[in-house]
């Protein structure tokens, strides 16, 4: 057997349903033992023994059924890896909270380092974690919380994460990192993309800290913007899927609905910083309105698909 093995397996379920409906119902679920409940993992477990590389007890017998979990499984026995192969998995963490919640296959980079194809079950475009599908999907490295070669299909050495956050890093930690130094008052895009602007802003809060300036968030300088966001409470900002976007949420999606708006000639332009706030909200409200759309200030599946929201 062969890690294509484990991606032509997944690919032969491509388009299987639950049935019925919403029921969570699905042939991996009676296989794993716990049918009619949420089974992306349960799947991915599936699709590993079927290939004949079965994952070994992480949950139970068969495999894991909570992300969660199996990355606190993984990570004790040293599996993460920033060098993700053909049929390793994905964790996903959609919202920057540092919380796994959904799983996949990975099969390739699109753009290398950026965006790349899995294959995942119970999913679905605008229902990401829980959609009844099995199908490819394009996914941006901004929303993974780690990649795991689970050391069943092979001998392959892991490349192992990085403690410290730099320039060129991308992920739901960079996310947080974003939304942390958001909370804290400065101005920063929260899209779990560590560039110039980010590096900048690490730069400002070492220098104003005290720290040494190198413009790496290594465990010091987390260590310090945790100990600045314990001071005063600062008022979470809900991080999205992407499913429903309103005020008060943050992170890429957000930063493709501020970008989308631009295109379409918001004016004034919207400030595009991955942070929904009242210029994001009134440009929202004019363009539905504009389009006939439910003038509510949320973006939905229908003010994402006239915007060309993919």
């Amino acid at each position: 057997m062969s890690r294509q093995t484990i991606i032509d397996i997944a690919a032969a379920e491509n388009g299987t349903t639950e049935v019925p409906a919403k029921s969570n119902l699905t042939k991996y679920g009676k296989w794993y033992g716990l049918d009619g409940v949420a089974w992306c993992a349960m799947f991915v477990s599936w699709v590993y023994n079927r290939a004949g590389h079965p994952l070994g007890k992480i949950d139970d017998e068969n495999g894991y059924r909570y992300c969660p979990s199996a990355y606190n499984f993984w990570k004790a026995h040293n599996r993460l890896t920033t060098d993700p192969q053909m049929g390793d998995i994905v964790l996903f963490d959609w919202t920057g909270d540092g919380k796994c919640d959904h799983t996949g296959i990975f099969v390739a980079w699109k753009t290398p380092g950026k965006t790349f194809t899995s294959w995942e079950g119970n999913t679905a475009v605008w229902d990401d974690s829980n959609g009844g599908n099995v199908m490819m999907r394009t996914r941006n490295k901004t929303m993974v919380k780690a990649f795991v070669n689970p050391g069943v299909i092979d001998d392959d050495s892991v490349v192992v994460p990085l403690l410290s956050l730099q320039k060129g890093s991308a992920g739901s930690s960079v996310t947080q990192l974003q939304k942390c130094l958001y909370d804290l008052g400065y101005t920063i895009t929260v899209d779990g993309s560590f560039g110039p602007g980010t590096e900048k802003i690490v730069k400002q809060f070492q220098r104003e800290h005290g720290l040494d300036i190198t413009g790496i968030a290594n465990l010091v300088t987390k260590g310090a913007i945790e100990a600045e966001l314990a001071k005063p409470k600062v008022p979470d900002h809900k991080l999205t899927t992407g499913v429903y976007l309103k005020k008060g949420d943050a992170g890429a999606a957000v930063l493709a609905l501020q970008q989308a708006l631009n295109k379409k000639g918001a004016k004034p332009a919207v400030d595009a910083d991955g942070v929904f706030g009242n210029g994001t909200l009134q440009s929202l409200k004019a363009f539905q309105a504009k389009n006939g759309l439910t003038a509510d200030g949320i973006a939905g599946p229908a003010t994402a698909k006239a915007l060309g929201i993919k």
